[in-house]
């Protein structure tokens, strides 16, 4: 297995790369990561985290994508870390790839080099949310911000099929985020989708509102990016603030804190269920090719976490599967989903 990482793309890059990298590459000594960047940068941050792991590979990459640049950064820039990163998972170099950059500008890279899977019309990204009995998957969260039907019906075989082989989950539920769970509430998109979905083998529950996405009862929802970036942004900000209203009423007594000390193993618990950074990133699912987007947030943790995440997609032969199927459809939406 040969992993490859953006080091140069984040907030707190390459430092945050570079230590999510060593804890991982120190784990799976038999998984070979690559670092992509300056290559001064990368080595001064190795430095800092004792004796580098003999799995670690540096791959140079002299210029750099700032998180606010535009798509046309990518032709401007053509020696960047994260051109390099694509053009090795295309020439075979490497089985996945990590990106916690511009989001734009990753999405945009992986299709250019890797072009997406014949067959497939719009990539998306697959963002897990939590609810009580694992995870709500949501597609698109981001990378397209206007969809057709169409569109929203094959972020639906794509999710199923990624959540069956990465998973192991069987007949995913899947539903359309709407207004309203009646057949006529929503816009043009939601009732196309529905539609179509409808005329498909897939386990199709209906329309859901926001708040079936934590409740359990539906598996994968699909949206336009627009509205699906909104959600998850939201969802990350309401669990930021629950976090600090339950750290301020815990030390606002002796008696609280007392309490908290009792119940601090739940507390734990509930961040290990919760928190994004061990989501570690999201598929990018249609691309011929591993991509994992990572939080532009991304600390080592993070960072660790979306090394296995892109492990697990390689391991299931995510992308091989979707070959296959869209070689037997063509593209076509009602076509069975085999």
């Amino acid at each position: 297995m040969r992993l490859i990482i953006d080091a140069m793309g984040g907030d707190d890059a390459p430092m945050a790369m570079v230590q999510g990298a060593v804890d991982y590459a120190r784990d799976f000594p038999d998984t070979t990561v690559i670092l992509v960047g300056r290559e001064n940068d990368i080595v001064a941050c190795l430095k800092k985290e004792g004796p580098t792991p003999k799995n670690i590979q540096i791959e140079h990459a002299p210029e750099v994508i700032g998180m606010a640049e535009k798509m046309s950064a990518l032709k401007e820039k053509p020696n960047d870390s994260m051109n390099r990163c694509a053009q090795l998972v295309k020439q075979g170099k490497a089985d996945a790839m990590v990106l916690c950059g511009n989001t734009g500008c990753s999405v945009a890279v992986a299709q250019l080099h890797l072009r997406r899977i014949p067959g497939v019309k719009r990539a998306g990204i697959l963002t897990p949310l939590p609810n009580p009995r694992g995870h709500s998957w949501i597609c698109d969260t981001g990378a397209n911000s206007v969809c057709r039907p169409e569109h929203l019906v094959q972020f639906a075989e794509m999710s199923v099929s990624f959540l069956e082989h990465a998973y192991g989950k069987k007949n995913a539920r899947v539903g359309v985020l709407s207004i309203g769970e009646e057949d006529d509430k929503g816009d043009e998109l939601t009732h196309g989708t529905l539609e179509l979905l409808r005329k498909t083998p897939l386990n199709v529950v209906g329309n859901v509102e926001g708040h079936d996405i934590y409740t359990g009862d539906v598996d994968v929802i699909v949206c336009d990016g627009f509205t699906g970036n909104v959600v998850l942004k939201t969802s990350e900000g309401v669990l930021d603030a629950f976090m600090k209203i339950m750290k301020e009423e815990i030390y606002s007594s002796l008696r609280n804190k007392v309490g908290a000390q009792l119940l601090r193993p739940a507390f734990d618990a509930l961040r290990k269920r919760t928190h994004w950074s061990l989501v570690g990133g999201c598929p990018l699912i249609g691309v011929d090719g591993v991509t994992i987007i990572g939080h532009g947030r991304s600390n080592r943790v993070a960072v660790y976490h979306a090394f296995a995440k892109a492990e697990r997609c390689v391991t299931g032969k995510i992308v091989q599967r979707l070959r296959e199927h869209y070689q037997h459809t063509g593209g076509d939406p009602v076509a069975t989903t085999g």
